[in-house]
């Protein structure tokens, strides 16, 4: 009980500033924007994640989608390469199934 009435009397002594977003911009993965479709078929709540997949110290966006697929852009000195498909150590593309 003591610790939660200690982190309730820092987050209360902490004031929160005032926080400022630029608008959002859609990411083209070479020609085509980034997180659209996946095997020719729309893609459903596209969201994206940052994760450094191959260890060189740059972060590709991840992206997963409500049917479980998985795709992935890797940072290029003009922006961002080609959406592909994030692949298992099997060679066969990961998929997670939300249901």
């Amino acid at each position: 009980m003591f610790r939660v009435a200690l982190l309730g009397a820092c987050v209360a002594a902490t004031p929160l500033a005032a926080q400022s977003f630029e608008a959002p911009t859609r990411i083209k993965a070479g020609e085509k924007f980034a997180g659209h479709e996946l095997g020719g078929r729309d893609r459903l709540y596209p969201s994206p994640a940052l994760h450094d997949l191959d260890g060189d110290g740059k972060r590709e966006i991840v992206i997963g989608d409500l049917f479980g697929g998985l795709t992935y852009l890797s940072p290029t000195k003009d922006g961002w390469g080609e959406e592909k498909v994030l692949n298992g150590a099997d060679g066969k593309p990961l998929k997670f199934n939300n249901w």
